[in-house]
């Protein structure tokens, strides 16, 4: 008899603990995808994050993470995330984010934020990722054939040596808030701010000709707002094919000689 109380004891205390502590854990669900008609490398790592976004000024915060291997599957990818309640806070700003990765180069990413309530949301949640472009990390387009031998051409001197400040892209403003800038420096690089990520490449400068190189960029989070900006800044940089200078503005344009983005001397 000495020996069987405690073991029912135990049970009845683990009845008691076991609801409690599996109403602590909380799970979100759901599926990552893209629409490119794109066979996914057998060596592609997809990874999932459940992030808090709530600081404009710092990294995003890692609250549940999931990596998954293709290894030959392809999309839609079922994914799964456990937290604790208690990790989430009340007033902030939660977001999912998911890329597809091999090895160090970014295949696919999520270009728009899947705001969620880790406490409501329960799922299944779909998050749609686009292939990454030149700016965050994928493979660059092929050179042209036949590369002349000559050095790359030094940027024109009016363009080095300052840092400019958009105050307008796509001929819809700019937050007065958010800060983008392009600095052109010799030897052909390029580097600024998209108004959240630091970006940096290359730019050929020539005879009213400026066409930006492939771009690299930080990946912190901010708020969707910032985010947006930097996407229109850096997609319109990417399209540079030529520039004009007004003054002291200078003016990107497209290939028909459309305006992209206005900029002015940073004087901050």
């Amino acid at each position: 008899m000495t020996r069987i109380l405690p073991l029912r004891l135990l049970c009845a205390l683990a009845l008691i603990i076991l609801p409690s502590t599996l109403a602590l854990a909380r799970t979100l669900s759901g599926e990552v995808t893209y629409r490119e008609r794109i066979a996914l490398d057998p060596r592609a790592r997809i990874t999932v994050q459940l992030v808090d976004v709530s600081r404009a000024d710092a990294p995003a915060n890692v609250i549940a993470q999931q990596r998954i291997r293709s290894r030959g599957k392809q999309v839609p990818f079922a994914f799964k995330l456990t937290y604790r309640a208690s990790k989430i806070r009340p007033g902030r700003r939660y977001e999912l984010q998911a890329r597809i990765e091999r090895g160090p180069e970014l295949l696919f990413i999520n270009q728009t934020a899947i705001p969620v309530e880790p406490l409501k949301t329960r799922g299944p949640v779909t998050i749609l990722v686009q292939q990454a472009s030149a700016r965050t990390g994928a493979t660059p387009p092929p050179p042209s054939p036949a590369p002349v031998p000559n050095p790359a051409p030094t940027p024109a001197a009016a363009l080095q040596g300052t840092e400019w400040l958009a105050e307008d892209i796509g001929g819809q403003g700019v937050l007065a808030i958010v800060q983008s800038t392009l600095a052109i420096e010799a030897g052909g690089k390029i580097s600024g701010s998209g108004g959240c990520n630091r970006y940096f490449g290359t730019v050929t400068v020539k005879d009213g000709a400026l066409k930006v190189g492939p771009l690299g960029a930080t990946q912190m989070a901010c708020v969707p707002a910032q985010m947006e900006q930097e996407r229109k800044f850096l997609d319109a940089l990417s399209a540079t094919q030529g520039y004009r200078l007004d003054g002291a503005k200078l003016v990107l344009l497209d290939g028909r000689g459309q305006p992209l983005v206005r900029l002015v001397k940073n004087k901050a």
